[in-house]
């Protein structure tokens, strides 16, 4: 018979429901234990199958409370008064939670206007203010300059050297 080495089933998700249906006894016996001879060397799934143990024994120990007596009766009284009640007064119940929504959504709205809006109204009131030059716009304006008057100098300079070898 050879041996078959099972992949850890808290690693691998196709396969995690798999420590579940052992603890529930849900498993055929070989795979049954071919798990359990996994969890001899596995310690997080060992001690998954200690807690899932546990829970289990929880589970079947615990009793609920007994239903009273006039459960049924208070319940129904329950309905009654609800259907007596205005329409418009149900309608607030169901308005609560939606109103509250209205209010996050009212605020995140209002955090965007004030963040991204003023910047643009800035913007605006900038270009409106002034006659819509920038001071990029005027270094640009006085570095040409500069340039046009370089090679204003620099052609002066070659005219002359020009002019005073035909001279010679």
């Amino acid at each position: 018979m050879t041996h078959v080495e099972i992949k850890c089933p808290l690693l691998r998700e196709d396969s995690a429901d798999v420590l579940l249906d052992y603890s529930a006894g849900r498993l055929d016996k070989a795979r049954a234990a071919r798990l359990e001879r996994h969890m001899e060397t596995c310690d997080a799934c060992a001690a998954f199958r200690v807690q899932q143990g546990a829970l289990w024994s929880a589970l079947d120990e615990w009793e609920p409370e007994p239903v009273s007596m006039d459960f049924n009766r208070r319940m129904w009284q329950k309905i009654d008064l609800l259907d007596a009640t205005p329409w418009y007064r149900r309608l607030t119940y169901s308005w609560k939670p939606g109103l509250a929504l209205a209010a996050a959504v009212v605020l995140v709205a209002t955090a965007f206007v004030m963040d991204h809006g003023g910047t643009v109204a800035q913007k605006h009131d900038v270009s409106i203010t002034e006659p819509g030059v920038s001071v990029t716009e005027v270094d640009q304006v006085e570095k040409t300059l500069d340039d046009v008057q370089l090679l204003k100098q620099f052609d002066s300079t070659v005219t002359e050297t020009g002019a005073s070898k035909t001279a010679m």
